[in-house]
């Protein structure tokens, strides 16, 4: 038996457009996928669309006690959005003030595109061809 993932991530319209078009490559989330996820399905945060997939091909952590610290101004540019709005985004991160460099951990995730016949092909790879007798 083979087990495979995706993560299923709610996401801005006009972020999922950035990412579709090759100007952003990185994903952030304050909360880790799951380490056998192998590709992410965007959904339109307001409305539940399907807008996508993309490929993740490493993930960075940031913050808490063992990563290596960050800062709003440093994930606005790996992220391409606004600090406001990256603010707006993680309200939690964002009442810890000073503090959440340390206490709180973000999750970059490299990212690429893939159409929805490249995420099957990724999740059937090496599964084993039926035999017709």
């Amino acid at each position: 038996m083979i087990t495979r993932s995706v993560t299923v991530a709610k996401i801005r319209r006009e972020y999922w457009q950035q990412i579709a078009a090759g100007g952003n490559r990185f994903e952030l989330r304050d909360e880790e996928v799951g380490a056998g996820s192998q590709a992410f399905v965007f959904v339109d945060a307001k409305t539940g669309e399907h807008l996508g997939n993309a490929r993740i091909l490493a993930c960075t952590i940031f913050g808490g006690y063992d990563a290596s610290p960050w800062s709003w101004s440093m994930l606005s540019k790996l992220v391409e959005a606004p600090v406001s709005e990256l603010k707006e985004l993680f309200p939690y991160a964002d009442r810890l003030g000073a503090a959440a460099s340390s206490e709180c951990e973000m999750y970059v995730y490299e990212i690429t595109p893939i159409s929805d016949e490249e995420l099957l092909r990724d999740i059937l790879a090496d599964v084993p061809k039926k035999r017709l007798n």
